[in-house]
């Protein structure tokens, strides 16, 4: 797939949001993202279409003109100032918060930041591998030991024992350094569960982080559930199973704008939200998007997708300049398309009047087939009449029924005044009703342009006029 086409050009801008029903790709978009911040290929490999033998290749442009390959099962740059919120964060730290190790560095490490944190780091990793080629060193003088002479081994034997101090050296320094990088993540850990928590009472007053306690390579968190204490890795109680799906998310979306509010760059970073919305209630949902958009000021770039068009309706009111895009499938693949995300929601009468006031416009050369205009002739009166008689006309009462009350009207009746519309609402009924019924010759009945033109333009008057 080549997104550069007439849908889209395929350039993504500063905020962007992507509309995919579910099983679309958008996930295996994010994966890819993933993919790269992350150097791990199997976000990719997974994804990968079902009955597909061709090799996976990729290719993305950034704003520098360089070009970001996956091909034989690897990226040729890796760039880790991606940040991405999916299913896949929720399920990994709503019950583990991992610093990892020095060979494979958890993505909670990345948060605690600061010279002095990344100095520690990076001499421990130095150290370790100089501890690793010592010991390398000394086996492979012990192996020299058993086939020299006396006079060698002696000296042989007085190298192992140096590097042998080299290595206690080292252990110790080691040592030293971890103890030191311990109080700068658990000075962290209190700073982090603050802004947890910060966030977390936006989304739920049913649950706090009262402590956040670094064990080994992870933080070990106190989790109160109304007014009870539990410990994120506990056996007698679980988190699995006794926080609810919106609770998971809520604590989930908590840990991750904690972690892109502490971070001291973040206008250096592309942060991606998928379906951050999951399980969550309609209060949550407004300060959700209050929340994202000004994170998508702060980033350099910002990708919101979603499979709720109503939730990146209301989150691209925050953010006016944002670009809408949706994904379709074109009858061979799933593509990106530019998409108007205000006319798509409309519902009921106004998105009837749309398409009337469209047809009046550009004809048919517009985008909606002349049946589908005359279809929506009836629908806007009808709707109107609703709207302005609703303790009279039910949902029952099409305008049929409508003018029949107009035509028995007298002058203590509340649809009298509508005598004056009565000849022209006949009209428009009697043009438009034939293509609202189960008539089998109704294909077969031609429809002019302009007197369709003419119609929509007499609805649209007579509106102004009920």
């Amino acid at each position: 797939y080549n997104s550069g086409s007439d849908k889209w050009n395929g350039i993504f801008k500063k905020v962007s949001t992507i509309y995919a029903e579910n099983g679309s790709g958008k996930t295996t978009f994010t994966q890819i993202l993933k993919s790269i911040s992350e150097e791990d290929d199997e976000y990719i490999q997974k994804r990968k279409s079902l009955g597909s033998s061709a090799p996976i290749s990729i290719q993305i442009i950034d704003d520098h003109k360089k070009t970001i390959k996956y091909a034989s099962n690897h990226w040729n740059i890796h760039i880790n100032n991606i940040e991405v919120f999916d299913f896949l964060f929720v399920e990994s730290n709503v019950y583990l918060i991992t610093l990892g190790n020095y060979e494979n560095p958890g993505t909670l490490f990345e948060v605690v930041i600061g010279d002095e944190a990344i100095k520690l780091f990076n001499n421990i990793k130095n150290l370790r591998t100089e501890r690793k080629k010592l010991t390398q060193r000394r086996r492979n003088l012990r192996l020299k030991i058993k086939t020299a002479d006396e006079a060698d081994k002696y000296k042989l034997e007085c190298l192992v024992q140096k590097a042998l101090n080299q290595s206690s050296l080292i252990n110790a320094e080691i040592t030293r350094l971890e103890k030191q990088l311990s109080i700068v993540a658990e000075d962290f850990g209190k700073i982090y569960l603050q802004k947890i928590n910060e966030y977390l009472r936006y989304f739920s007053t049913n649950l706090e982080l009262t402590k956040l306690n670094k064990k080994g390579s992870k933080f070990v968190y106190f989790l109160r559930i109304s007014n009870y204490d539990v410990r994120s890795e506990s056996d007698s109680v679980s988190l699995r199973h006794t926080l609810s799906e919106g609770e998971k998310n809520a604590l989930a979306l908590s840990f991750f704008l904690a972690r892109l509010a502490l971070k001291p760059n973040i206008e250096d970073y592309l942060v991606v939200f998928d379906d951050p919305l999951s399980s969550l209630d309609y209060n949550r949902r407004n300060v959700t998007i209050n929340l994202l958009s000004n994170f998508a000021r702060k980033a350099n770039q910002f990708i919101l997708l979603s499979h709720d068009l109503n939730f990146i309706k209301d989150f691209t009111l925050r953010v006016p300049d944002a670009l809408n895009l949706k994904i379709v499938f074109n009858g061979e693949t799933s593509i990106f398309i530019e998409q108007d995300v205000k006319k798509e929601t409309l519902t009921g009468i106004f998105k009837d009047l749309l398409v009337l006031d469209t047809f009046i416009k550009y004809g048919e050369t517009g985008e909606y087939d002349k049946r589908d205009v005359v279809r929506c002739i009836r629908p806007c009166i009808e709707g109107l009449f609703r709207i302005k008689y609703f303790t009279y006309i039910d949902d029952t009462k099409w305008l049929g029924d409508i003018i029949e009350f107009i035509k028995h009207a007298d002058e203590h009746s509340i649809f009298y005044r509508q005598k004056d519309n009565l000849e022209t609402l006949c009209d428009i009924n009697d043009y438009s009703k034939i293509y609202h019924h189960s008539n089998p010759n109704y294909l077969e009945v031609p429809i002019n342009t302009e007197e369709l033109k003419t119609y929509c333009r007499r609805t649209l008057e007579l509106l102004t006029k009920i």
